[in-house]
């Protein structure tokens, strides 16, 4: 029954965007590629100061293809904690992957191309938020600043007023889209705390915090074939409880028992309350009989008193038991039918009894 953490991110939008930035690198590989095998010779093979067409392009595809290897890495491994190391990595490989042939491109044929790192910077704050962008900021920034000292001398060298003005107008990008995508996650985060808050009040009982019959429907809808028993377990004396001490005692009552059979659950065991004094267990992979030494504690646990305020209270509980061998095509609508007649069998047994 448990709909996730809100402190974190969906893994379903993160993974989205991990796809969009792994298709958008293959693509600027593509058209690297393109621009290396396009250029004239004398810009491809240049021996000049500034590094060669091919080993910018090298550089970038090895730097691309290190970015998506982790996207690939962080995709199987989607509850991994290392998402913070890995994103930040990607970050600087991307933004690498842009500065690099702005770097050259400026050098070699003198056109001002830093206004392109806006495009790394959006993305950066698209995927990783403020943090992600300034990093992404300062790698843009030092790789301008290395252009400056890579030109000196150069005929096309970039002047130091012109990278100042790159670096601050970049900033003030990079801070404005750092700050609305941080209020867009938070957003999306609460959008998704609300919505699970939601799905769980949707799916739990208000007063016991058990699993309720919606819970109880996905859980089938789910649930693979094979073996599975279902108990069903009523109170009995309930009603005596609230004519003698009140309605306040009675959800007392329920609320102890809900607490005493949650605590003697396995893990894989899911508990419903049906409604009134009616739970049910359902137990995945268990035969009726090997059912009967947790049925007994269940029922010894029902049966100690309960402070209700006014006084002690005591109950009893009638059970039935169902249960579907492998192979066997019964729903759980048919395993609750039968181990409600048994249930109520075991009442009148009881009375019976009693009289």
């Amino acid at each position: 029954m448990s709909g996730g953490t809100a402190a974190h991110h969906d893994l379903t939008h993160r993974h989205a965007l991990e796809r969009v930035a792994l298709w958008t690198r293959v693509c600027v590989m593509v058209m690297v590629g393109a621009v290396v095998l396009g250029a004239p010779g004398d810009v491809r093979w240049t021996t000049t100061w500034q590094p060669a067409l091919w080993q910018v392009s090298t550089v970038i595809a090895l730097q691309l293809t290190v970015a998506m290897a982790l996207a690939v890495f962080r995709l199987r491994h989607a509850d991994s904690g290392r998402y913070r190391w890995v994103a930040t990595a990607q970050t600087v490989l991307d933004v690498l992957a842009v500065a690099s042939p702005m770097l050259v491109i400026e050098s070699v044929a003198g056109v001002p191309v830093w206004p392109t790192a806006v495009l790394a910077l959006l993305s950066a704050a698209t995927r990783h938020t403020l943090t992600g962008v300034l990093i992404s900021w300062v790698v843009v920034s030092a790789a301008l600043v290395a252009g400056i000292v890579l030109g000196d001398g150069g005929p096309n060298s970039p002047h130091g007023a012109g990278v100042v003005l790159a670096v601050v107008v970049l900033l003030v990008t990079a801070a404005t889209a750092g700050v609305q995508a941080n209020s867009l996650d938070r957003y999306v985060t609460e959008l998704h705390a609300a919505r699970l808050a939601m799905t769980r009040q949707a799916r739990t009982d208000p007063l016991t915090g058990l699993a309720n019959r919606a819970a109880l429907q996905e859980y089938e809808a789910a649930a693979e074939p094979g073996r599975l028993t279902v108990v069903l377990l009523d109170l009995d004396g309930f009603k005596q409880v609230n004519d003698v001490y009140g309605h306040h005692a009675g959800d007392l009552l329920l609320t102890t028992v809900a607490e005493r059979l949650r605590a003697r659950m396995r893990a894989d065991d899911l508990l419903v309350r049906l409604g009134g004094d009616e739970f049910a267990v359902v137990l995945p992979g268990v035969a009726a009989e090997d059912a009967t030494p947790a049925v007994e504690t269940w029922v010894r646990a029902v049966a100690e008193p309960v402070d209700v305020g006014g006084g002690i209270a005591r109950v009893g509980v009638s059970v039935g038991v169902a249960s579907r061998p492998p192979g066997d095509d019964a729903t759980l609508a048919d395993l609750l039918r039968v181990a409600d007649h048994r249930m109520y069998e075991h009442k009148h047994d009881k009375r019976r009894a009693a009289a």
